[in-house]
């Protein structure tokens, strides 16, 4: 889960809700300047699914400060188990969706901080292979494994996740983000807040000029809890709220 501040407490919001809220965000992705994803409908269950492997395993648990663990406090042993899953998962809905959830769990895998996943690494790469194989004998599929498609699919994976975290947390300031494929090239993101659950983002990679966006969570107490009995039963008591927050293209009117 992912812990969003708010004045009534915190809104816990569960790994599959956010990627919910990143779906919204490549459901949009492209236009003149921002090459769109292609196939649009494999990358958009891409983005949708890229966090399914902890459906059924966010149950709340304490952490030693007496709050809710958030989603990057899960231990390492656990890690590679919920990415396995995702890629599983997707590749129900089709070989190339796996690939994409494939490229981006290994990416997570690969800038763990803490811990090394070279077996998991390996086994991830070998999928990919075999799904590489597959696919380009499928004229649907051989255009997007061509460097540049491939690419702009996989950044759009990468980056509607990266906002959607950010947003989910309730980021203040600035963030930069690498790489967003452009027409001429790759050029950094920058996503600015500039009033509640209100950003800007430069360069503009969407559609239209403003985009809404929505996430639902549960609603648990501020301050700490006395140990996971009392956690699970807030947790059982807690209210399902939505959150409401505001893409803006430079220039766009608040």
């Amino acid at each position: 889960m992912i812990p969003h501040p708010t004045t009534g407490g915190v809104v816990a919001i569960a790994q599959s809700a956010h990627a919910f809220l990143a779906f919204q965000i490549a459901e949009h992705w492209g236009n003149r300047l921002t090459p769109r994803p292609s196939p649009r409908a494999e990358t958009l269950a891409a983005v949708l699914l890229h966090d399914a492997g902890w459906d059924g395993r966010e149950e709340p648990r304490l952490g030693g400060d007496g709050r809710p663990l958030a989603f990057d406090t899960l231990p390492e042993d656990e890690r590679e188990a919920v990415w396995a899953a995702a890629v599983e998962r997707a590749g129900v809905r089709g070989r190339y969706v796996a690939y994409l959830v494939s490229h981006h769990v290994s990416s997570l895998a690969a800038f763990s901080p803490h811990h090394p996943h070279p077996e998991f690494l390996a086994a991830q790469e070998a999928l990919r292979s075999r799904l590489r194989d597959d696919l380009a004998a499928d004229p649907r599929y051989r255009a997007a494994l061509a460097p540049e498609a491939d690419q702009t699919n996989r950044a759009v994976v990468r980056l509607a996740d990266a906002l959607a975290v950010h947003l989910a947390l309730g980021m203040q300031g600035t963030t930069v983000l690498a790489d967003l494929p452009r027409r001429g090239g790759l050029a950094p993101l920058s996503l600015k807040s500039v009033a509640d659950r209100t950003y800007r983002v430069r360069p503009w990679p969407l559609v239209g000029r403003r985009l809404d966006l929505s996430a639902e969570g549960r609603l648990l107490p501020a301050g700490r809890f006395a140990d996971e009995a009392a956690l699970r039963a807030a947790w059982a008591a807690a209210p399902t709220v939505r959150l409401a927050w505001t893409l803006l293209a430079t220039g766009a009117a608040d």
